[in-house]
Formats: structure tokens, C-alpha cells, sequence
């Protein structure tokens, strides 16, 4: 879906596809009846009109079938939850590569998200009615991570945070049956992302003083570390890399349960990050995000895996999308926005004059090459790394996708300057 620059107020940039096509519409049915009959000029119109029609008609049958699905969903068993979510993947799957709408696809796939997600809820509170289990303690469910920027794609992964009352009976009981709802619905990968605890706790888990539980359900909490602590070697329950704290904090929405439970939550993330922003250990992390290495090296030869499976390959995830990401992320901390999605953090960005608009607009459209590659590589591997094969792009994908490496360059360029070149 292209995208190109608005001209009013807050509305500088944004996403203009259904313009752009009235526009060149408009010009070649000028250009055709410029030079045509009037009968010929009525069958050039007649051809537009059936293929709008069709386009209409497949726009309905979409939504007809992910209802249908909705529907399904909400009343599945756990024998029928697994062939329905395929199912939703290949309808988003089958419109994506029709359309090549990024915007579309996560719209698709934050509705199957939490549509999953409820089914997970109510088979949680189901089997806490369940003789001995007690009841299940008011809650809020926050979801970090491509859910939380909006962004949800075919196969994303997320971290939850449960947040209950100040030890309410049944709370670890419910703990215990959300996680394994979730796990049977799909939505807990290999390593489980899951935390668990009351907003005392949580404050203490921002503070870094929230002690490891002594529980046998160790094994599905997240290991409590200051946001921005360099990341411990030792212990198997650690999180995956040095860079969750930030995404954790920023990538959060609230999902379900009570929301003025969450609020008191999401403000503490706020204030966490805040308080960080100008400290030793958040400049650092800057650091090594604007430094990540991208596709194409200092000579321009791309920067291919050496051994493996994907040996020859370009590994999209790392070399393109993280950097993006991560960059425009930590930027937007260091300036004060908080709102969630790249999208919308990129125009705060140009809002705020840190940035301009010719790199706003590159920014986005490298955020639609890299997404696209992204969703393209889901659909063809079914596996969520992101690798692709830079021989196979013709003239115009390649001039493309290094156009928005370049992009992402400058973004780190311009992120060293403010963040770092102060001192």
C-alpha cells in the first residue's frame, strides 16, 4: 500500500493509497477518452467498473469468512482451536498476497490475536469454577511486543504480564490455568513469556527489587531485572537478549481484565521510562541499538549468512527490521513519546522536529519494504525467523530495498547526534 505525505496540522503523513489511485484513475481515463470514441471511451469505463465490482465482491468474502472464523473461535473446543487459527492464517495470507497491504495483514492478525486471547481467558475462568480452585481475582492482562505496537503478523510472538489484587485467593491458581490456556491456544512460543503479580510487584519488577519466586512455576516468569540493567549471563531463566526491557515497556497495551488496574500499570511503565531516559545504562543501550549493523556493508556487498540452513542468505529480521525498529524506538523514548507503533512513532518524530519530512517518508516506506519481505518470508517458510535471498530480487526490489537501508542509516545517524553527540 504506498504511502505518501499529507499537507494539514498533525496530518503531515499518512497513508494515502485510496487518493493516489483516484488520482491515476482520474489521469488515464482522461488520457483514454482524449483519444478515443464515445463508445470505446464507455468500454474502456465498463472494464473499471467490472474490476472495482470484483475487487468489492473479494472484500466482502473476506470479511464474511474471518467472521465466520470470529465466530468459530469464540465457541472452539481445544481440538478445533489449532485448525481454525491456520485457517485465519491462510485467509490473511491468501488477502495479503492479493493486496501486499501490510496494514491490512496486522489488522487481520491483531484480530486473531485477541480473539485467541479471550478464548484463553474464558478457559481460564472456566476451570477456576472448577470444586477447589477458587474464584478468579480482578486482573488486567497487558500484552508486550508486536501486539502491543499493533503490528501482529503471521507468526509474531508476544510476552504477557497478568496484574492482580494484592494476593487475592485464587490468584496463583489462575496464573497457573491462564498459562496453560495460553500455551493450548498457541500463543506461548517454545520459551514462554509470562509474569505474573500484584501492582506492588510489578512496581518492585520496574525497581528491580521484585525477588525470583519460589514456586514450581518458576519456569514460565520472566527473570525480574532492572528495564535497563545490562542483562545477567548466569541462570536459565533470563530473558532472550538485552533489549526486552525497553520493548517491554514501550511495546505495552492493555488487553483485557480491569482498566483502571492496567492504567495505574501502563503509568508506571511510563514514569519508569521517563525517570531512565537521561541515565547511564539507557545512553548505553542507545548506543548499541544505533550501531546495529544493516544488510548491505561499508562497500556495499550484502552481509549473507556463512553457515546453516540459510547459508547465502539475508537475514531480514536482523539486518533490517530490528534496526528500524529498534531505532526509531529508543529515539522516541529519548524525546518523550510514548505512543505505540512504529507508524505512528515516526510521525510523533516529525512532529516534534526530530525529524524531517523527507526521512519521515523514507522511513515509512522502508518500514513498508522490510514488512512486506517480513510477511512474504512467513508465508513461504512458515517459521518465524526472516531470511531472504537478495539474487532473487529484480532491479526495481533491489534498488528498493537498499534505498531503505539507506534510510534507516541516516535514522541512525541522526539518533547518534542527539543522543550521543551530546557528550
Amino acid at each position: 500500500m504506498p504511502m505518501l505525505l499529507g499537507t494539514k496540522g498533525n496530518e503531515i503523513l499518512k497513508w494515502r493509497a485510496t487518493a493516489e489511485l483516484a488520482a491515476t484513475l482520474k489521469r488515464r481515463l482522461a488520457d483514454q477518452w482524449g483519444c478515443s470514441s464515445a463508445r470505446q471511451a464507455e468500454s474502456f469505463l465498463g472494464q473499471y467498473i467490472g474490476s472495482l465490482k470484483a475487487e468489492l465482491s473479494y472484500e466482502e468474502q473476506f470479511l464474511s469468512e474471518t467472521s465466520i472464523l470470529d465466530e468459530a473461535i469464540a465457541e472452539a473446543n481445544l481440538d478445533e482451536l489449532q485448525p481454525l487459527r491456520t485457517r485465519y492464517r491462510e485467509v490473511a495470507a491468501a488477502y495479503f498476497r492479493r493486496r501486499q497491504s501490510v496494514l491490512a495483514l496486522f489488522e487481520s492478525c491483531n484480530n486473531l490475536q485477541d480473539r485467541l486471547l479471550d478464548r484463553a481467558l474464558s478457559m481460564a475462568q472456566a476451570r477456576m469454577q472448577q470444586p477447589g480452585r477458587g474464584s478468579a481475582p480482578r486482573y488486567a492482562l497487558l500484552v508486550s511486543g508486536a501486539r502491543g505496537r499493533g503490528e501482529e503478523t503471521l507468526l509474531s510472538e508476544n510476552r504477557y504480564f497478568l496484574l492482580h489484587e494484592e494476593q487475592p485467593p485464587g490468584s496463583l491458581e489462575f496464573s497457573r490455568q491462564l498459562i496453560t490456556a495460553l500455551g493450548q491456544t498457541g500463543l506461548l512460543g517454545a520459551e514462554p513469556m509470562f509474569w505474573h503479580g500484584s501492582l506492588k510487584e510489578w512496581r518492585a519488577l520496574l525497581d528491580g527489587s521484585f525477588p525470583l519466586p519460589e514456586t514450581e512455576e518458576q519456569h514460565y516468569l520472566l527473570t525480574p531485572l532492572p528495564p535497563f540493567a545490562a542483562p545477567q549471563k548466569q541462570g536459565p531463566h533470563e530473558m532472550p537478549d538485552w533489549a526486552w526491557r525497553l520493548e517491554a515497556l514501550t511495546d505495552l497495551c492493555f488487553t483485557q481484565g480491569d482498566a483502571s488496574l492496567a492504567a495505574e500499570a501502563l503509568k508506571t511503565a511510563t514514569v519508569t521510562l521517563q525517570n531512565e531516559r537521561n541515565r547511564g545504562p539507557f545512553l548505553q543501550l542507545a548506543r548499541r541499538v544505533i550501531g546495529l549493523p544493516l544488510a548491505v556493508g561499508r562497500f556495499g556487498g550484502w552481509r549473507l549468512e556463512r553457515n546453516g540452513e540459510h547459508r547465502g542468505e539475508l537475514n531480514l529480521e536482523e539486518l533490517a527490521l530490528a534496526p528500524l525498529l529498534m531505532t526509531v524506538r529508543i529515539l522516541s523514548v529519548h524525546v518523550g513519546i510514548h505512543t505505540a507503533g512504529t507508524v505512528n512513532r515516526i510521525k510523533e518524530l516529525l512532529e516534534k522536529g526530530a525529524l524531517d519530512v523527507d526521512l519521515s517518508e523514507r522511513l515509512l516506506k522502508a518500514f513498508q519494504c522490510f514488512m512486506q519481505l517480513k510477511i512474504l518470508c512467513e508465508i513461504r517458510s512458515e517459521e518465524s525467523g526472516s531470511f531472504c535471498n537478495p539474487e532473487e530480487f529484480d532491479e526495481e526490489e533491489e534498488v528498493r530495498f537498499r534505498s531503505s537501508l539507506e534510510a534507516v542509516l541516516h535514522l541512525q545517524k541522526i539518533a547518534y547526534q542527539r543522543m550521543v553527540g551530546q557528550g
